[in-house]
């Protein structure tokens, strides 16, 4: 079973060769009304044997009742805010038995640049792989005053 959790930030960036992810203004869920730019962090554990060739993740905003939250792009289209690809993971044929005692541990760091969304509601990042949910992080933002 995968576990996993999303954590907002500031600014956040992956290290390749450790694997670690490192944040700046870690753990916030109330921003605006001015949006800045932000990413979203995710960590995940799963077991070993669960471990496949490579697997499918979606990460997606929603606002109210879930409906998906769509801006408009530069190219004048309404698209849903979301990002998509393959987690990348380690050869499980060779890694030693050892390493093998613990859960996979993965991570990541998606930069999200400012969006427009409306002031006074409620937003939430869900991440899907595999087409489950498997964690989300909810945030509002503030009204002007």
């Amino acid at each position: 079973m995968i576990e996993g959790f999303l954590v907002l930030a500031d600014s956040a960036t992956t290290d390749a060769t450790s694997g670690k992810v490192h944040m700046l203004g870690a753990g916030w869920s109330l921003t605006g009304p001015a949006i800045p730019p932000s990413a979203v962090t995710g960590f995940l554990r799963l077991p070993w044997e669960e471990a496949g060739e490579g697997m499918r993740f979606r990460l997606r905003l929603v606002g109210k009742d879930q409906a998906e939250v769509k801006v408009l792009h530069e190219d004048g289209e309404c698209r849903a805010v979301a990002f998509e690809g393959t987690l990348g993971l380690p050869d499980v044929q060779s890694t030693d038995e050892l390493t093998k005692q613990v859960p996979m541990n993965l991570c990541f760091a998606i930069p999200v640049p400012p969006l427009p969304l409306p002031a006074g509601h409620v937003y939430e990042w869900i991440f899907d792989v595999e087409g489950l949910k498997v964690a989300s992080v909810r945030f509002a933002v503030r009204g002007g005053s």
